[in-house]
């Protein structure tokens, strides 16, 4: 029989485990038409009886996977056991655990005890890759907590300008009314012309002041030339009411 293989029965799993292979046809003559007997014909053998009983009892408790025709067996699947296999690599895990002291030769041959160990090459491009991955990570980890930092002192800096803004509350109708007096005197003093006569600016009209400014700051929220045209009007009115209104008291 070639002990190498990619699954084995448990009746033949323990034949190997016994060292028993040149005893194979006649021990699984025995196996297959007396099942369960194999101590009662083979008394010179009881460990193979032993060994069988035990894998039997660990694919049937779930401990070491098995199939049955190609599906598993479970403690809920019963099946016949003349059916059942195990993977070579199932079968090396469970004696590996189970029975590290009595490993079998069919499974750990002592002269390819390292043809499994990973390649010390191998093994150290691998440990270098994942120490660079380990490294890229804690960058990233380092750079996220930053960014956290950074966004929450950015949303206290909010937190504290609503604040102030809240406690500032709207500008009042008279503050409003000064601005828009200010800008309308500033309007004269640009537009009008001095007791001599001389131009006080170059420019001569409103729309030039409005056209001016919309050129030298396009796209400036606030500057539009509708914006424009709408608050110096108001503010060219308000500050003709105030004269207006000093000259009324002037003249009381």
């Amino acid at each position: 029989m070639d002990s190498v293989r990619s699954c084995y029965h448990p009746i033949d799993a323990a034949i190997l485990w016994c060292d028993l292979a040149n005893h194979t046809a006649e021990i699984l003559q025995v196996e297959i038409a007396h099942s369960g007997e194999l101590l009662k014909h083979f008394p010179q053998w009881p460990d193979l009886h032993f060994h069988v009983e035990q894998i039997y009892e660990a694919v049937a408790c779930g401990e070491l996977p098995a199939t049955f025709l190609g599906g598993p067996i479970t403690p809920n699947n019963p099946s016949e056991r003349v059916y059942w296999s195990i993977r070579r690599p199932d079968l090396r895990t469970w004696f590996a655990l189970n029975h590290p002291e009595d490993k079998p030769a069919f499974l750990f041959p002592k002269n390819t005890d390292h043809l499994e160990c990973v390649n010390l090459s191998v093994f150290l491009a691998v440990q270098a890759e994942r120490d660079f991955y380990a490294r890229e990570y804690e960058k990233m980890h380092q750079a996220f907590d930053s960014l956290v930092e950074e966004m929450a002192a950015y949303k206290k800096q909010e937190h504290e300008l609503a604040s102030q803004f809240e406690a500032a509350g709207p500008a009042s109708e008279a503050s409003t009314k000064v601005h828009h007096t200010i800008i309308g005197a500033l309007l004269a003093i640009m537009l009008e012309k001095s007791k001599s006569g001389q131009p006080r600016s170059i420019y001569k009209t409103q729309t030039a002041v409005v056209d001016a400014i919309t050129t030298l700051f396009p796209g400036i929220a606030g500057l539009s030339k509708r914006t424009l045209d709408r608050k110096f009007a108001q503010a060219r009115r308000l500050l003709a009411q105030a004269v207006e209104a000093e000259h009324r008291i002037a003249r009381q």
